[in-house]
């Protein structure tokens, strides 16, 4: 009984269609993707899943009375990649594929992008809704070596860390025209890129605000460092929420009361909270 039942649920996460909520309840789990290794959102410590977007998911599972099967994915070359790995088509190697994914972009300008050949919207597979949060980029200085960041002209003679191939990197380095590029130190972990910051050995820092304030414990550190509120010259913020499969409507709406009794409840402000990240309420959410 048991195999059958092992061969019950792969079936069910490998099927052409979504899980319906009844499916998901009756496996008695719902498989959630959060990105491998990306505090304080996802990743695991001790053995243990842990992050802002893990405990989302577990009040996701908690709703429906199931238990969260974690799927842990790397980010692709862009979001129509994990989108279609994850969600509508399922991981190239396993075929597996998660009933929702969380800490996608809840981006107008994405969501009505149109492939050129068709016509079609290139996000028809997915539905993205559900806000949690507003995510920014910002940057962080040693105040003792920048105390304001009034022009990104400062990092011609500063050095500034990034994580390579996001927007600031490729922001920063085609600066008056690439005169910034000498100073722009390149990581593939951020994580990297704050332990040489920490160490003295950046001047300053490029990336997720949620990110540094966990990284950097922000909050109690104040005195030493200084945040910006933006990054000039991109677009610094924008809200963040959950993708399903365009036929999981039922579970899209499910989750979509779930996120506003949390917000409504501060629950979100809570989970926030708990990793010393400031919770900003969606601009989608109006003022």
């Amino acid at each position: 009984m048991k195999f059958l039942t092992i061969v019950i649920s792969l079936f069910l996460y490998t099927c052409s269609h979504a899980r319906s909520i009844e499916d998901i309840q009756t496996s008695g789990e719902i498989v959630i993707a959060v990105y491998n290794d990306f505090p304080p959102y996802s990743y695991i410590e001790n053995g243990e899943a842990k992050g802002i977007d893990v405990d989302i998911g577990k009040k996701i599972a908690k709703s429906l009375n199931v238990k969260p099967k974690w799927y842990f994915t790397d980010s692709d070359e862009n979001l129509d990649d994990d989108l279609r790995n994850v969600i509508w088509k399922g991981n190239p190697v396993h075929k597996t594929r998660a009933d929702v994914m969380l800490r996608v972009p809840y981006d107008y300008d994405y969501m009505r992008q149109t492939d050129a050949t068709t016509g079609a919207l290139q996000t028809d597979m997915v539905i993205i809704k559900s806000p949690y949060h507003a995510e920014k980029w910002v940057i962080v200085t040693h105040k003792d070596s920048i105390p304001t960041v009034n022009t990104l002209g400062i990092f011609a003679y500063k050095t500034i860390g990034v994580e390579l191939d996001t927007l600031p990197d490729k922001h920063l380095s085609m600066q008056n025209r690439g005169l910034l590029r000498k100073n722009v130190k390149r990581y593939a972990k951020f994580e990297d890129a704050v332990k040489d910051f920490k160490a003295g050995k950046l001047d300053a820092l490029a990336g997720l605000k949620s990110q540094l304030e966990f990284l950097l414990d922000y909050k109690k550190n104040q005195v030493q460092y200084y945040m910006t509120n933006d990054v000039q010259g991109i677009k610094s913020i924008w809200d963040i929420g959950i993708a399903v499969r365009t036929d999981a409507r039922e579970l899209s709406y499910h989750i979509d009361g779930l996120i506003t009794k949390l917000h409504k409840e501060n629950t979100l402000q809570k989970i926030f909270d708990t990793y010393h990240v400031t919770y900003t309420k969606p601009i989608s959410y109006g003022p």
